[in-house]
């Protein structure tokens, strides 16, 4: 594969979205974790898929089931394949930035953590996956703070949060994330960021995410991607990455934004 998205998406790091333990058929997962690629911007157009038996080896599945995810892709006209040439993405995704204070970010981060109760999942020193190693531009070998968390309020499952962070410990407990945010522990301990990107889009409940929030596999939700930069000279560098979905019937996300 030539492409770099796709060099840096398809890895072996791939199968551990796919589980024959999961109720939806292995095509589907497979499928579904492409798609949501797609629609949220991972992979661009023009970018090439790998092709069916790579897919298969990478996530250990059979070529036939391969097959079908692909097949389903182009369906839905977001891939298009071409004799010779292989599978290409033909979905044009197009992101309008919107600038807004970052102050305000930071407030609407802190009033969610507040509001509700996080049941952590993982928190952690690990080798991220090469897409989050890359956009770190981490050396090989090495690690991250990962926190993966859902959130609840009124006994409802509401989002589900996966960070990766740069130059920070792990706290002496990961309780200290069930009511107060991320962004609190970073600043305590030193760790401040001068400029945020925000992409917001939809996405469909893959099979993994669907347990998670207890909801059918397919269903809408709202998806974050939040990038935490800080200045080193005239450099900017990433030093958070947040991904996070919202189930919409329990969630939305506003914002106020004020005209000078």
């Amino acid at each position: 594969m030539s492409n770099t998205h796709s060099a840096t998406l398809f890895t072996r790091n791939l199968r551990r979205h796919i589980s024959v333990d999961l109720p939806a058929p292995l095509y589907h997962q497979l499928y579904s974790l492409i798609k949501n690629y797609i629609l949220d911007g991972s992979l661009h157009y023009g970018d090439k898929l790998p092709s069916e038996q790579e897919l298969a080896e990478l996530v250990d599945v059979s070529r036939i089931t391969a097959k079908r995810a692909v097949n389903e892709l182009a369906a839905e006209h977001l891939v298009e394949r071409a004799r010779g040439k292989g599978t290409h993405v033909i979905y044009k995704y197009s992101p309008k930035p919107v600038k807004a204070p970052m102050l305000g970010v930071l407030e609407e981060i802190e009033n969610i953590a507040e509001n509700s109760t996080a049941t952590v999942l993982e928190c952690a020193m690990i080798k991220p996956p090469q897409t989050i190693g890359v956009e770190f531009g981490l050396k090989r070998g090495d690690t991250l703070f990962h926190l993966s968390r859902t959130r609840e309020r009124a006994g409802s499952v509401f989002g589900y949060f996966d960070s990766w962070t740069a130059d920070t410990q792990v706290p002496k407990s990961s309780d200290i994330f069930i009511h107060q945010s991320r962004h609190k522990y970073f600043r305590e301990n030193g760790l401040h960021a001068s400029h945020i990107t925000q992409t917001i889009g939809a996405i469909a409940a893959s099979p993994i995410l669907a347990k998670h929030l207890n909801i059918e596999v397919g269903a809408p939700l709202l998806s974050l991607v939040r990038r935490s930069f800080r200045q080193n000279g005239k450099q900017e560098e990433l030093v958070d990455y947040l991904s996070a979905v919202f189930n919409t019937d329990l969630f939305q996300y506003q914002m106020d934004l004020k005209l000078d």
